[in-house]
């Protein structure tokens, strides 16, 4: 199904202008002025549109120091649509001493068929081993890009010396820093 936006002035990274916007499904098949066929037209004249927005950082359902935090996917999810966020990253943090396929599953049981946007997942590395480390490429290819290594917070240290050589095997595998930051060590892809 088509449907034309017409009439509104339409904000991107290069600026704004007024146009109409021929959407096909959820893809934009078309940006200009004039006559477009469409089965179904909106006046937005007026209107302001803006792509979604991306939060790529989320803590949806995490339980951490004795309490979980106040948004799960539903509720997270539908506060983000709301304010023009149409995907979110979370973190899926599996506990020390679970493998990094545990916490991946586990998030996805906390998300799939729960949210209203779209979302994707950062990885949370608090142990670092040999099974670990044989579990990243399958991250990799399961969609997870980016992972993050606490440098604070005792119980989801790995220390220097651990951090360090995750950090030259996630390069190897394709990822590269993101921030640095006081707490986290952050690496995307």
């Amino acid at each position: 199904m088509t449907t034309l936006l017409r009439g509104g002035t339409i904000i991107t990274g290069a600026g704004q202008r007024r146009a109409d916007l021929l959407l096909d499904g959820e893809k934009i098949a078309w940006v200009g002025r004039g006559p477009q066929a469409a089965d179904r037209e909106v006046d937005v004249s007026g209107c302001f549109l803006f792509p979604g927005f991306i939060d790529a950082h989320t803590h949806f359902d995490l339980d951490v120091a004795n309490t979980t935090t106040a948004d799960d996917f539903c509720a997270g999810s539908r506060a983000a649509l709301r304010g023009g966020t149409t995907t979110v990253i979370d973190f899926a943090c599996p506990n020390k001493g679970e493998s990094l396929h545990h916490g991946l599953d586990l998030w996805h049981q906390k998300a799939d068929g729960r949210t209203f946007c779209d979302y994707g997942f950062h990885m949370t590395i608090d142990d670092w081993n040999e099974s670990i480390r044989a579990e990243l490429p399958d991250m990799f290819a399961q969609g997870i890009s980016s992972f993050k290594m606490y440098l604070t917070y005792p119980a989801m240290m790995i220390g220097d010396r651990d951090i360090y050589w995750a950090l030259k095997e996630l390069k190897r595998l394709g990822a590269s820093p993101a921030s640095t930051a006081r707490t986290p060590v952050s690496l995307t892809a």
